[in-house]
């Protein structure tokens, strides 16, 4: 076999992992990227190494370590098309968004989502600021920084928050640093770990669970211990109640800019976007309008089968992988920001949204998202359609 053969297949693998596929669809894509140039390879894959083993090469093996995945859903859907389209380039070809539409992308998310939540007027003033906060730490934690950023960026926000309040401002404390760094959320991590957990794929699937929950992890302490801080320099900080004062209609405004948004800082393509629009509608409101009259948990739980039906669905269609439109919904659903919203509650007494026990349910909810994917997926395989 060609040298050159072998690295266009190595390569193939590292541009699906730096993009974020789930290890098992990783293997089935690289092993039909050979298959279709009349090579053989068995590929196995982590979330931390790729294997790959040639038997037409003498059975050579190939041991690549690689960094954990970040998320380039530009780049994903990009590769899987060339993989499908039988292309012999293995370059990305992606145009990253410019930094200053990545800027604003981070300054409108805080508060398109306090107004998708309801939040009082200072809060959503203020959390713009925080959101340009957040994109100067990302500016700071690259290369060998870049595990810091979440950590760092909460810490941030927390200290900023706790010495705006010290002014005289009124804000739920925790609100707004919730929302300045939900864009922080491992949403592709969870899906793809719950995806590799409901084919089997234990390994995968508990790496990547155990690295989501570091990352909620750093942005819980983050948070903490910038508030601690704060207040032992500027003094305690009380925080108000988390009262909507924000107009209904400015919702039906919000949700769009929050999807573009999350869009751009995940490098989708702008149709991509546009497809997973519908899954982003259903992971805000969804739990609350298909709760058919039997609480949270289950209109979670539904919410989440019709967010993978959708997202498997549009992927087959399109021939690529659903995570790339289920995503954005998990980002919003639960494991992420309501999670540290449950926790904020059953912590420190401070409801943010208007739902009862929101905290002590928060492993409830979880629950929901897992085993609504997995009903999903026992229904409707996203093997299937290649």
């Amino acid at each position: 076999m060609a040298c050159t053969e072998t690295q266009g297949i190595i390569n193939i693998g590292g541009a699906l992992h730096q993009s974020g596929c789930a290890p098992y669809k990783l293997e089935k894509y690289v092993e039909q990227y050979a298959s279709e140039r009349g090579l053989s390879v068995v590929v196995q894959a982590t979330p931390t190494s790729i294997n790959y083993q040639f038997p037409d090469d003498n059975n050579s093996i190939f041991i690549k370590r690689v960094k954990p995945t970040s998320i380039n859903l530009g780049l994903l859907a990009n590769t899987i098309n060339r993989i499908n389209n039988s292309a012999t380039s293995t370059e990305n070809g992606i145009a990253n968004y410019s930094q200053w539409l990545i800027m604003f992308a981070n300054i409108l998310i805080p508060p398109s989502f306090l107004i998708l939540i309801g939040s009082t007027v200072n809060a959503v003033i203020m959390s713009c600021f925080l959101g340009f906060l957040v994109w100067c730490c990302q500016l700071l934690c690259k290369k060998e920084r870049i595990i810091l950023v979440e950590f760092f960026s909460a810490f941030i926000v927390a200290l900023t928050v706790s010495f705006i309040v010290s002014m005289g401002i009124d804000l739920p404390i925790w609100g707004v640093c919730i929302a300045a760094i939900i864009l922080f959320v491992p949403g592709l991590s969870i899906a793809n770990s719950l995806e590799c957990l409901a084919f089997n794929d234990l390994v995968s699937g508990t790496s990547l669970f155990v690295s989501s929950l570091f990352t909620f992890i750093k942005l819980f302490i983050g948070i903490m211990i910038g508030l601690s801080v704060g207040q032992a320099i500027w003094g305690h900080a009380d925080s108000v109640v988390n009262v909507n004062e924000i107009p209904l209609w400015l919702s039906f405004v919000a949700l769009p800019l929050l999807s573009l948004s999350l869009g751009f800082i995940l490098n989708a393509r702008f149709i991509d976007i546009i497809y997973a629009f519908p899954i982003v509608i259903l992971g805000m409101w969804g739990p609350i309008l298909l709760d058919v009259g039997a609480g949270w948990i289950v209109g979670t739980w539904i919410t989440t089968i019709c967010i993978t039906f959708y997202g498997t669905w549009l992927g087959n269609i399109l021939k690529l992988t659903g995570a790339i439109y289920i995503v954005h919904g998990i980002i919003i659903l639960v494991p992420g920001s309501r999670v540290l919203m449950g926790a904020t509650q059953s912590l420190f007494d401070e409801t943010l949204m208007q739902i009862p026990s929101v905290g002590l349910s928060a492993l409830f909810i979880f629950s929901a998202i897992v085993a609504g994917q997995i009903t999903a997926y026992s229904i409707y395989s996203p093997k299937q359609g290649g």
